[in-house]
């Protein structure tokens, strides 16, 4: 048993206390020292745990993010903070002669972000790339993971030419001359994907490992992870199985189970698993479709053209149809869905297809929306009718506010992540990062929805992107917790410091509801508690 005093622990809104035991794997009481201490001394052996003042808040939960794929992400060359086409190409020439690489091995990364280029801002193509290496296969994944960029070698190693197809969904892009730029979007990425050399088992298990530490030491204590697809489903399953039966697992997962072919859903389901199968520990989660792109890559699916390419309306990745027979099966099998949507054409294809497949039924299993970027008040209205979830990601405007109104015009600008809105209207709303494609440190996110800026910006000269859609800190520390809970279906388990529930909490090192909210991304955790042990400690507290 260990009592937790003296700290600014956080129960709910407006509403702390000082101190808290734990036994096992459960919190036990909350309360004042003495009641804490009084409960403590009843029994034989008790551990005392001096917060000195610390604040204490429910471990964080993100609600989605691609774990092995950021377990992967976090093994390569890192380009995401790259600012300029000449940089991202002197950064890869100088890897490939540091590392001695050779037309044997490929180059493969990914975080670029045309956006952000100071000299040119345009997706980097296989010429772009040809200067890196021509000998050497050269792959460069846009941040968001929906475009890849090829050099020639690369073309020619994946076997990409005029003729090829894609089996889904996307584009391999032609220049005016029809040729071949290197530039791939949406489905057409996985022409790569499914011949990329493939990494030991021994290999991927330790990079899990070594970025679950990661994802402790900056306070999650609970993923929703979308890494399970398509004809890999088995396969990645079983790795978080397999660190669940040697003890190794020091987050909790709840599995979203993707499927950008739906001809493996048939397959899934026969396989007889069923939803929540699992532990608190490891559980199958929702199914996961996706119906458009994103807004960088200018192919989220708008009502209307882009307001910077004329005449392009984005892309939807699958029909109304094809989604609705989906979302049917699903449902048919028990499961909760989720979809990728962040266009408001996107957004209003999913809401049809939803509604079409529950008909005149509540939405019990808690169906839903995935970014809900690009909106209106009718959408959201519509959202909120059949109470659908929403899972947002406020760290995206650090990427997207420069290039927001550039994209889809003032007008709808002014109606896009209504983040406040969607909270005040009484839709349940999670806050994610989507890692890799953003960090997943809860702070940069919690900032970003505090203060609608980017994480850098402060003061009158970086005014504020819609300020009135700021959550306050109560919300937005809420919506990475017990939000995060209740879309697991787990909200009287976890997500709170509560008599009862699961022992999975953090310790800061400042207190997050007083310090400026411009500094929340520069707070650090002491210490990171999941089931009752202390999975990640730096200091600050002190155990008697």
């Amino acid at each position: 048993m260990k009592v937790f005093i003296n700290g600014h622990v956080y129960l709910e809104r407006h509403s702390f206390t000082e101190a808290f035991v734990v036994e096992g794997n459960k919190i036990i009481k909350t309360g004042t020292n003495e009641s804490c201490m009084q409960t403590a001394i009843q029994k034989s052996e008790y551990t005392v745990v001096d917060l000195k003042g610390k604040t204490v808040l429910p471990g964080f939960i993100d609600s989605h993010l691609h774990f092995l794929m950021t377990s992967d992400y976090l093994s390569l060359l890192p380009i995401s903070d790259v600012t300029s086409m000449a940089e991202l190409i002197k950064r890869c020439q100088d890897y490939i002669k540091e590392n001695t690489l050779t037309n044997q091995d490929i180059l493969y990364t990914e975080g670029w972000n045309h956006t952000a280029f100071t000299d040119e801002k345009r997706m980097p193509d296989r010429w772009d790339l040809d200067t890196i290496s021509k000998e050497v296969p050269v792959v460069l994944t846009r941040v968001d993971r929906h475009v890849m960029s090829l050099n020639t070698a690369a073309l020619e190693y994946f076997n990409i030419s005029e003729g090829t197809k894609t089996r889904l969904n996307g584009e391999i892009k032609r220049d005016t001359r029809d040729r071949l730029t290197g530039i791939l979007t949406e489905g057409a990425v996985d022409l790569v994907k499914a011949k990329m050399p493939k990494k030991s088992r021994k290999k991927i298990k330790e990079q899990l490992v070594d970025t679950m530490y990661r994802a402790n030491k900056v306070g999650l204590t609970s993923v929703h992870t979308n890494d399970a697809k398509d004809e890999n489903i088995e396969e990645t399953l079983s790795l978080y199985k397999e660190l669940e039966k040697e003890g190794r697992l020091t987050l909790r997962f709840y599995q979203q189970i993707w499927f950008n072919n739906d001809t493996y859903l048939p397959d899934f389901f026969n396989k007889k698993h069923f939803f929540r199968e699992g532990t608190h520990w490891n559980k199958i989660g929702p199914i996961k479709f996706f119906i458009d792109g994103t807004l960088g890559s200018r192919t989220a699916a708008l009502r209307e053209p882009y307001a910077d390419d004329e005449g392009n309306l984005g892309m939807l990745t699958k029909t109304e149809e094809t989604l609705y027979k989906g979302v049917k099966q699903a449902l048919d099998n028990g499961y909760q869905v989720i979809t990728h949507a962040i266009g408001d054409r996107g957004i209003e294809t999913v809401l049809n297809a939803y509604d079409n497949a529950l008909g005149e039924r509540p939405n019990k299993l808690r169906l839903g929306i995935n970014h809900m970027q690009i909106t209106d008040h009718d959408l959201i209205e519509r959202t909120k009718k059949k109470n659908y979830l929403t899972y947002v990601q406020p760290i995206f405007l650090n990427d997207d506010i420069p290039i927001i109104s550039e994209r889809i015009g003032s007008k709808r600008a002014k109606t896009s992540y209504l983040f406040k809105t969607i909270l005040d209207s009484g839709i349940h709303q999670s806050l994610s990062s989507d890692a890799p494609i953003a960090s997943f440190n809860p702070f940069y996110t919690i900032q970003c929805a505090v203060t609608r800026n980017r994480l850098n910006d402060s003061g009158s000269a970086n005014e504020p992107y819609l300020p009135e859609e700021a959550l306050d800190i109560y919300e937005a520390i809420d919506a990475y917790t017990y939000e995060g809970a209740y879309a697991s279906f787990e909200e009287t388990e976890k997500g709170r410091i509560k008599e009862g529930y699961l022992a999975d909490f953090v310790i800061l090192d400042q207190d997050i509801f007083t310090c400026e909210h411009t500094e929340i991304k520069n707070i650090r955790v002491d210490a990171t508690y999941v089931d009752g042990k202390c999975v990640y400690k730096l200091g600050g507290v002190h155990e008697k």
